[in-house]
């Protein structure tokens, strides 16, 4: 008889938390992001915490200036562990924020990596995320496959010869195994993603990270991709009058502020017809 083993992941990273102590020198530290860099040297810097979970915690005036701050410092972890090792002590340029000890574990690639990481720096305001709520119940994780799905379906019903530049893998310089990206043609290339509700706000702000960094990757191939245009295409619930709208709404523009940084764009809407006709646009 013969058995077959799982394979085990063989991605080795390491990782430092980025914590927030909102009341002074009550010793009351909550991770709100990390800096994580692979074994090839691969670094995403990352925020864990929607800016909407952090104004529920510590009402609008204050979670709006931790959440500020919080881009500031994952903008200079970024820059920092860019040239340096994770051992390095980097210091916050802000009062009131902490990096975390160096932590090491093992993934299937640096976007899983990600999602280990910030499970293992989990804190009372990503617990939030897992709490009861009167939504329905709905995988997270078959949310952007279900989206992509139907962009594919609205984009080949009216230009069939575009099918071939869906799910194009390739390999980067320096990252091993080819990254998967949602759409690639001519100057245009975009991942998708897919936010249903606001509990799931959450682990779409950690995805939606990942896509972004590895859109910046594929742009830094420059020599074989000469593309103009990278971004995320999002489905995203249509803004209406409300305070869960007013969620959303913050959502998108803390992706739009995250791409920016990189050069990057966010593409949101709650149609698969309308996210259908901008690639179609994008890619003529």
């Amino acid at each position: 008889m013969t058995f077959q083993f799982p394979t085990l992941p063989d991605y080795a990273f390491s990782w430092r938390s980025l914590q927030v102590e909102p009341i002074p020198f009550s010793g009351e530290r909550i991770t709100v992001g990390l800096v994580l860099k692979g074994h090839d040297q691969a670094l995403i810097a990352a925020r864990l915490v929607p800016s909407s979970r952090l104004k529920r915690i510590y009402g609008f005036e204050m979670g709006a200036r931790i959440a500020d701050a919080l881009s500031l410092c994952v903008d200079g972890a970024d820059k920092f562990y860019s040239r340096q090792p994770l051992t390095g002590d980097w210091l916050p340029p802000l009062e009131g924020f902490y990096l975390g000890d160096l932590q090491s574990s093992l993934a299937e690639n640096i976007e899983d990596a990600l999602i280990v990481a910030s499970k293992s720096s989990s804190s009372i305001s990503l617990a939030m995320s897992l709490e009861n709520s009167e939504e329905p119940a709905r995988p997270e994780r078959s949310a952007p496959e279900d989206w992509r799905k139907s962009i594919y379906d609205a984009v080949t019903g009216r230009r069939g010869e575009l099918a071939e530049f869906f799910e194009r893998s390739v390999t980067i310089r320096g990252y091993g195994l080819p990254m998967k990206f949602g759409f690639i043609a001519g100057n245009y290339a975009a991942q998708f993603d897919a936010v249903y509700g606001e509990k799931g706000i959450q682990q779409a702000l950690i995805r939606a990270q990942s896509k972004l960094w590895q859109l910046d990757r594929l742009r830094d191939e420059s020599q074989l991709f000469p593309l103009e245009t990278c971004e995320l295409v999002l489905k995203a619930p249509a803004q209406e009058a409300g305070a869960e709208s007013s969620v959303f709404s913050d959502f998108v523009e803390e992706l739009k502020f995250e791409a920016s940084r990189r050069d990057l764009a966010v593409f949101a809407t709650d149609s698969a017809i309308v996210a259908a006709e901008h690639v179609i646009e994008r890619a003529a």
